[in-house]
């Protein structure tokens, strides 16, 4: 019998506490250290999208979806009323947004 752990994805508080860490540092955002606090966003937004935002990729063609780390799915049509209501119900940089279409558009760090 195997047990699987499950991920925890970074929350929008722990990226904002650590990016502020590096600014107050100096640390340039081209540095590897930022690099990887951006590289932990992009594996979580990816792998919610992957998960639970393609389902709707034929359903809600077009539209705006938003991913909360626990999965909860918002859709709307426009990036700005998305964000809106993802972050009312979320959290601010607690989900992951995207265009539902072949090739997503996103915003990181939303």
């Amino acid at each position: 019998m195997s047990v699987k752990e499950e991920q925890r994805w970074i929350t929008g508080a722990e990226y904002g506490r650590e990016r502020r860490r590096l600014l107050a540092a100096q640390v340039p955002q081209d540095a590897p250290e930022f690099q990887r606090l951006i590289a932990r966003v992009v594996e979580r937004d990816n792998y919610l999208y992957e998960r639970f935002g393609k389902p709707y990729l034929e359903t809600h063609y077009g539209k705006w979806i938003g991913i909360s780390v626990d999965g909860q799915v918002i859709i709307r049509d426009s990036s700005s009323e998305l964000i809106w209501d993802a972050s009312e119900a979320f959290g601010a940089g607690n989900y992951s947004h995207r265009k539902l279409a072949e090739f997503p558009g996103y915003d990181v760090l939303s």
